[in-house]
């Protein structure tokens, strides 16, 4: 695990800068839920008066409450945004960076496999975007009931977790593009485009006739449509989203130890 470690090493600035403005992120929107809840019955109207689709974005559930505030606030968006990001950039970087950077045959020079550097990119990529999302988890518990956001913490895990293997899904999709085509940009472009039609597809499905069939064919589906924060955990759905990054890692193995690398 040394290509592991050295990697989270060497990003582990930026991954305290993504901690601390992933905490000010939930203090700040925990802050508000005060106010949001004095004007529940108003804001719940006009949710009700929003388009279907709209709604999907948002959520169900009243806002007011406690698990509706932080499902629509920061799980149906903020939250698996940042870690979308923090997971397609680290994956992107992983060989397709390296490349770029003219640093990968100094790496591929160590008595280790194409295959081995891969696996511990991935593993990279993984930790680091686990371990913001569990300061994302640690930040709602501990700011949320000092403004009356108390929810389970069996809940809020569930959800941050369902977070993480959706973000690490479309990470190890941007790994197999970057390995495959050794642009990083490339890598960036298409995983970021395959999240976005995925985000559109489950939450425009329910409200286009013909489309609703298509929506377990999204990521997106499977990480927030069991509600995790209301229901916890559900396992065929995080099968779902682990068996896209096994096969992304597969694919990103086979690229790799196929091609001719850029020296």
């Amino acid at each position: 695990m040394i290509i592991t470690v050295k990697t989270l090493r060497d990003q582990r600035r930026a991954l305290i800068g993504w901690s601390i403005g992933v905490a000010a992120l939930v203090l700040l929107y925990t802050s508000f839920y005060p106010s949001i809840k004095a004007s529940a019955a108003d804001l719940n109207k006009y949710l009700d008066s929003l388009p279907e689709a709209l709604r999907n974005a948002i959520g169900t559930g009243s806002i007011s409450s406690p698990v509706g505030y932080l499902r629509s606030e920061i799980f149906s968006t903020m939250g698996p945004l940042l870690l979308l990001i923090l997971a397609i950039g680290a994956g992107a970087r992983a060989t397709a960076g390296e490349e770029e950077g003219r640093t990968l045959d100094l790496l591929l020079a160590n008595p280790v496999t194409r295959r081995t550097v891969v696996l511990q990119k991935f593993w990279a990529m993984a930790g680091s975007t686990a371990g913001v999302g569990l300061v994302l988890t640690v930040a709602i518990l501990v700011f949320g009931p000092a403004f009356g956001l108390r929810v389970a913490s069996i809940g809020v895990a569930a959800a941050s977790v369902s977070a993480i293997a959706l973000a690490v899904s479309f990470g190890s999709i941007a790994l197999a593009i970057g390995c495959w085509r050794g642009r990083r940009a490339v890598a960036i472009a298409t995983a970021t485009s395959l999240a976005v039609a995925a985000y559109l597809l489950n939450i425009l499905a329910p409200s286009i006739q013909g489309l609703s069939r298509f929506q377990v064919l999204s990521p997106f589906y499977h990480y927030i449509d069991h509600d995790p924060i209301r229901n916890g955990f559900s396992v065929p759905h995080m099968l779902v989203l682990v068996a896209i990054s096994a096969v992304a890692v597969t694919l990103a193995v086979v690229a790799f130890d196929r091609r001719d690398l850029a020296s």
